[in-house]
């Protein structure tokens, strides 16, 4: 007999999957329950927290500028006093030094006899040719007379024509014997002033080169004199001021702390091919012992453009040779200032100032001082008002 199984019932099946899938439910329900109080108490806390302050604005220091026509700057030259004229003294011939009348610093006058040479020899010679003289003068007597008697005695038929004419040359070669004499004397006389060394004009003894009983030879320095008249200051001026001292009457020259007026006299042709300048001359207005000293002149040429005062601290580096500098605007809403970024060239620059032209006219508001610490359009305040704020 055949049984049929029977069928479990579905009911506690069903159950059963329902209650797995509450439970599941209830689990994922309380999680993000969890998770969602979780953020919420993460929220409430980071709200807590105070964020931080905004970065304080800049505080520059600033300053105003203005156009001006021109500047007039200083320029300084370093140079070379010295005597209006300076030679050293020396013989024309060689000799032995007899004399040497003067030591250094002594003061001479123009034609006062510095040196003398042993004249011994010239003296000699001179006396030796006076005898020669004296002894043809005898001969040129006799000569004359000889041809006045060949004269008598041609007129009278007694003598030839040729025995008149060499009595007249005998005392024609006489006489040329005794002009040559003569010009030796000369010469000799020559030689002996030239063995007294002169001053060429007032002046003072800078050197004393030798010694009395020195054998001097032909150009051999002695002495260097230095004149005493006003004098002269020589230096080298940059050839851009050139045309600007040919105007100028009177400038300052500094000697050793001293300032004294001088004259403009000239510059020479050429330039200096070490330093390339042009050698100026200047005629000190004084009477002092200046020589051989070291002198500063001070000229005050003037820029003739318009251009802009600023310090240089306020400069940075630009672009293609320029330098910029950093303006500032004032804000419309705020106390604040804008910064603004100017091109400006150079023109003269001198100590802690600097004379520039640039992209902008009228007066202008610069920072003097850190500009490194902005940028172009960067807000910033004055120092000056944080001042007054830090006051009240």
């Amino acid at each position: 007999m055949n049984r049929t199984p029977s069928k479990s019932p579905l009911g506690p099946r069903l159950v059963k999957r329902f209650l797995t899938l509450s439970g599941t439910s209830a689990v994922i329900l309380l999680a993000g329950g969890l998770v969602l109080g979780g953020v919420t108490l993460l929220s409430e806390r980071a709200d807590a927290v105070l964020g931080p302050s905004p970065a304080p604005i800049t505080v520059v220091s600033a300053t105003t500028i203005s156009p001006q026509s021109g500047l007039t700057v200083t320029r300084r030259f370093q140079g070379q006093v010295e005597a209006a004229q300076s030679v050293s003294l020396a013989f024309q011939q060689a000799g032995e030094i007899e004399q040497l009348l003067v030591d250094e610093g002594d003061v001479v006058q123009a034609g006062q006899v510095i040196a003398q040479l042993d004249t011994r020899i010239l003296d000699a010679e001179r006396q030796r040719l006076q005898a020669s003289r004296r002894a043809i003068e005898a001969q040129v007597e006799l000569a004359e007379l000889t041809t006045q008697r060949q004269s008598e005695l041609r007129d009278r038929g007694f003598a030839s024509e040729q025995t008149l004419d060499t009595a007249r040359l005998t005392l024609a070669d006489l006489e040329a014997r005794i002009a040559e004499i003569d010009a030796s004397m000369t010469r000799i006389d020559v030689q002996l002033s030239q063995t007294q060394l002169v001053a060429p004009f007032d002046g003072t003894v800078a050197s004393r080169l030798v010694d009395d009983g020195t054998v001097a030879s032909v150009g051999q320095p002695i002495v260097n004199l230095l004149e005493d008249s006003t004098p002269l200051f020589r230096v080298g001026v940059d050839p851009a001021l050139a045309s600007s001292l040919t105007e100028l009457d009177n400038v300052s020259i500094t000697i050793n702390g001293v300032d004294y007026d001088a004259a403009f006299e000239g510059f020479r042709p050429d330039l200096d091919p070490q330093t390339r300048t042009r050698t100026a001359l200047f005629e000190i207005d004084t009477n002092d012992p200046v020589y051989l000293e070291a002198g500063t002149l001070t000229l005050q040429p003037v820029i003739d453009q318009l251009g802009y005062v600023v310090p240089v601290t306020a400069l940075q580096d630009g672009v293609r040779g320029l330098w910029t500098l950093l303006s500032l605007t004032p804000s419309v809403e705020t106390s604040t200032y804008t910064v603004g970024l100017e091109a400006v060239e150079v023109l003269h620059l001198e100590g802690d100032l600097a004379f520039v032209r640039g992209t902008f006219i009228d007066d202008l508001m610069i920072i003097d001082n850190g500009a490194h610490r902005v940028v172009p359009g960067a807000h910033v305040r004055l120092a000056n008002e944080r001042t007054e704020q830090g006051e009240r």
